[in-house]
C-alpha cells in the first residue's frame, strides 16, 4: 500500500485539531532547497527500507481521558504494528497488548485476542504510522514546488534535528503535519504540528518479535 507525503496531511488535518509550531521554530517556513527536497523526498522510502522500527506515540495532552501511550514495533512494508498500549489519563491508564494493521485492531484481554474493525481503534490518528514508509522515493522536484516547508533546526537530546513541513494536499499552505530528519536524512520523529496531539517517535530500540495466537493475523 503505497501512500504519498500529502495524504499523511490529508489525514492528520481531518482527524485532528492541529497546533501551531514551537516558538523556535519559523512558523512561515522556508521555500526547500535542492539539498533539501532531495533529502525530505527520501525520507519514507529510507523508513521502509530500514525493516522493522519501534515506534514511541503519543496522542492527546497526558491528562486527557483519550490520552495514548504507545510502544510498537513497526514492519512498514506488511503494515503491521504490535507492542503494548496505555490508554486513559496518565497515572491510571489501562495497559494492553495490541496488534494492529489497516484495517484491522487486536487487544489481548486475559490471554484472548479481541479482534474489531480498525474503525473501532481508540484513535483513527494511529493509522498515520502506515503512511511513514514507502516503497519508492518522493519526485524532488515536485516537493521542491509545493509549499512543505524548512521550518528551521532543533536540538533533541544531543542530536540536530531538520525540521519540516509538509506539503498540504491542495497546495493552501495550510499544512502542520512535521517530519523532523537526522543529519542523515533519517525520520526521527513525525508531529501534528506540536506535542499534545499525535508525536510518533522512531526509536533505535530492538524490534520485538511478532506476538502469536491471532489465528491468521490482523490483515484482513
Amino acid at each position: 500500500m503505497r501512500r504519498v507525503l500529502a495524504s499523511l496531511l490529508a489525514f492528520a488535518a481531518s482527524a485532528l485539531l492541529l497546533t501551531g509550531c514551537q516558538a523556535e521554530l519559523s512558523e512561515t517556513g522556508e521555500a526547500l532547497t535542492v539539498e533539501q527536497s532531495e533529502m525530505l523526498a527520501q525520507t519514507r522510502f529510507q523508513v521502509a527500507s530500514r525493516g522493522e522500527v519501534v515506534l514511541e506515540i503519543s496522542a492527546l495532552p497526558a491528562a486527557d481521558v483519550g490520552h495514548l501511550d504507545l510502544t510498537v514495533t513497526l514492519d512498514p512494508v506488511e503494515h503491521l504494528a504490535w507492542g503494548t498500549m496505555d490508554r486513559g489519563p496518565e497515572g491510571i491508564a489501562v495497559t494492553q497488548n495490541v496488534v494492529f494493521s489497516p484495517d484491522l485492531f487486536a487487544t489481548d484481554a486475559s490471554g484472548d485476542w479481541q479482534t474489531a474493525s480498525f474503525d473501532a481503534a481508540p484513535s483513527p490518528a494511529l493509522a498515520v504510522i502506515f503512511s511513514l514508509g514507502a516503497d519508492r522515493p518522493e519526485n524532488a522536484q515536485l516537493l521542491r514546488q509545493s509549499d512543505a516547508r524548512y521550518l528551521g533546526a532543533e536540538d533533541v537530546d544531543g542530536e540536530t534535528l531538520s525540521v519540516f513541513r509538509l506539503p498540504s494536499s491542495d497546495g493552501s499552505s495550510t499544512a502542520s503535519t512535521r517530519m523532523w530528519l537526522d543529519a542523515d536524512g533519517r525520520l526521527r520523529r513525525l508531529d501534528a504540528g506540536g506535542d499534545e496531539k499525535l508525536v510518533v517517535l522512531l526509536t533505535d530500540a530492538e524490534p520485538e518479535p511478532k506476538p502469536e495466537g491471532l489465528d491468521g493475523g490482523v490483515n484482513g
